[in-house]
């Protein structure tokens, strides 16, 4: 009778279907949902922690820094634009809904979802103001599946990238595949789609210490001085004439590369020459026009 009697096992027995091979099953499923049948993709621009200058007290920044941008596929939901009234007019107010995976973001692409950082969505960007874990894996409150993020749109101004039509990514695209190839190699062709790149306008204002205007130079600059100084371009920074342009007081200028040809000409070591004096309150403006295909996750 004592060979009968039932012992209590130590530890429960694991689930008969909801383990981790059935977890893998899931992540999987949905990553060929998401990447692959629904294609919704969005551009992350996570908020540089260590060159964001933040207020000391409240934490908030005007000026913001971002590290390199990921690709994310994602559900979107588009909640309309809606118009609000204020004393001040009418103000219009556009806002989406991003459902994120959180084992693709974190497992395969590290990156973690914050409140504060940027999405960018068709031309526009929003910005993360609320974030919601609510969906369960098999009813296992250790398992959670999705990130919910409430975005809202940001107005001109906070962000300095401007997105490009199709045409000119494509063309920005093969530029740049065309700069990689080998001289004696013929221009690869552009992709078909532009994903997974991106062309992007970066604009940068010229930033004098002596100033307290953005944009507008306090000290002289004068003929053959080089103004890579002022847009803080590190030296050695490779710079191309076709993916460049400057502006001085609003007006396009004639960048060239040979010396006293134009307004600014670019020499052998990659710094910007101005061929005429610029005064003090000029304003200066570089747009790069930047491929950034290597930037984006898998």
């Amino acid at each position: 009778m004592a060979d009968n009697k039932w012992t209590k096992p130590t530890n429960p027995p694991p689930p008969l279907f909801l383990g981790e091979k059935e977890r893998d099953l899931v992540k999987q499923v949905n990553d060929e949902l998401l990447e692959r049948v629904i294609g919704q993709a969005i551009t992350y621009l996570p908020l540089s922690m260590e060159y964001t200058n933040f207020h000391p007290l409240y934490g908030e920044a005007i000026e913001k820094s971002f590290l390199p941008p990921v690709r994310v596929y994602a559900l979107v939901e588009f909640d309309g634009i809606g118009t609000m009234t204020s004393d001040y007019g009418l103000d219009k107010t556009y806002s989406i809904v991003v459902r994120f995976h959180e084992r693709r973001l974190q497992e395969d692409q590290n990156l973690y979802v914050r409140e504060g950082d940027y999405v960018q969505y068709g031309s526009s960007f929003f910005e993360i103001v609320n974030l919601t874990e609510d969906r369960q894996l098999f009813g296992q409150v250790e398992h959670l599946f999705q990130i919910e993020a409430q975005c809202v749109r940001t107005r001109k101004g906070l962000i300095d990238f401007q997105v490009l039509s199709e045409e000119v990514q494509r063309a920005a695209i093969a530029n740049a595949t065309a700069m990689a190839a080998p001289a004696e190699d013929p221009p690869a062709p552009a992709p078909e789609a532009p994903e997974p790149y991106e062309a992007a306008q970066i604009v940068y204002e010229a930033s004098d210490p002596d100033s307290e205007v953005a944009g507008v130079i306090a000290t002289p600059i004068a003929e053959g001085e080089s103004i890579n100084d002022l847009f803080g371009i590190a030296e050695g920074t490779e710079l191309d004439l076709n993916t460049m342009m400057i502006f001085q007081n609003g007006l396009l200028q004639l960048v060239t590369e040979t010396e006293g040809v134009g307004d600014f000409y670019l020499n052998e070591d990659n710094e910007i020459i101005s061929n005429g004096d610029l005064a003090p309150g000029t304003t200066l403006v570089v747009i790069f026009l930047s491929a950034i295909m290597s930037y984006f996750g898998a």
